[in-house]
C-alpha cells in the first residue's frame, strides 16, 4: 500500500472520515490495553496470593477472556494503520499498477473473511447465551467474551471495508492519471 493511502490523504489533507475512524480504533485499542492490564494484574495477584496458599480461583478463566477481547480490540487499529504483515517477495517486481490492483483485491477478500469471522463470533455468542454456557470455576457467562470480541470484530469489518474502499479510490485515481 502506498504511503498516501496509509496516511489517508485525498489531496493535501487527510479525509475527515479516516480521521474519525482512526480515532475510534485508537479508543478501541486503548480499551484493549486496559483490559490487558487488568489481565496482567489478575495474573500477578494470583501468583503473589499463591505464595501465601491463596491463589485466585479461576484466574485463567479471567485472563483468557480478557486476552481474547483485548486482541480483538487491537485488530481494527492495526488494520487502519496498515500494520498488516505483507509478504511482497512475489509481487515486488510487478508494476505498481498490478501491485495496487492486488492490494485492492486482497483488501476486499480480507474484508469478506473478517466479516465471516465476526458473523460466526456473533453466532457463537448467541449460542453461549441461549445455552447459558459458563466458565468452570467462576461460572462467568461465556457470552461476555463473545460480545466484546464481536463488537471489536464489527469495528474491524467496518475498517476493512473502509480501507478496501480507499484502495479502490486510489487505484481508480491512478488509472485516470
Amino acid at each position: 500500500m502506498s504511503e498516501g493511502i496509509a496516511a489517508g490523504e485525498t489531496g493535501s489533507e487527510p479525509a475527515a472520515s479516516r480521521r474519525a475512524l482512526l480515532k475510534i480504533t485508537e479508543v478501541a485499542a486503548a480499551l484493549g490495553g486496559f483490559v490487558l492490564v487488568f489481565a496482567i494484574l489478575v495474573t500477578v495477584s494470583s501468583v503473589v496470593l499463591a505464595r501465601f496458599g491463596r491463589p485466585i480461583l479461576g484466574d485463567t478463566e479471567i485472563v483468557s477472556l480478557c486476552a481474547g477481547v483485548a486482541i480483538a480490540l487491537f485488530l481494527p487499529y492495526g488494520q487502519m494503520r496498515g500494520s498488516n504483515v505483507v509478504i511482497a517477495i512475489f509481487t515486488a517486481r510487478l508494476p505498481e499498477r498490478w501491485r495496487n490492483t492486488l492490494d485492492f483485491v486482497m483488501g476486499v477478500a480480507f474484508a469478506v473473511v473478517v466479516a465471516v469471522i465476526t458473523w460466526r463470533m456473533m453466532q457463537g455468542g448467541l449460542d453461549a447465551f441461549s445455552r447459558q454456557r459458563a466458565s468452570m470455576f467462576l461460572q462467568l457467562p461465556q457470552w461476555w467474551g463473545f460480545a466484546g470480541a464481536s463488537a471489536a470484530g464489527a469495528l474491524w469489518t467496518i475498517v476493512c471495508i473502509f480501507t478496501a474502499w480507499e484502495q479502490f479510490v486510489a487505484l481508480r485515481g491512478r488509472r485516470r492519471a
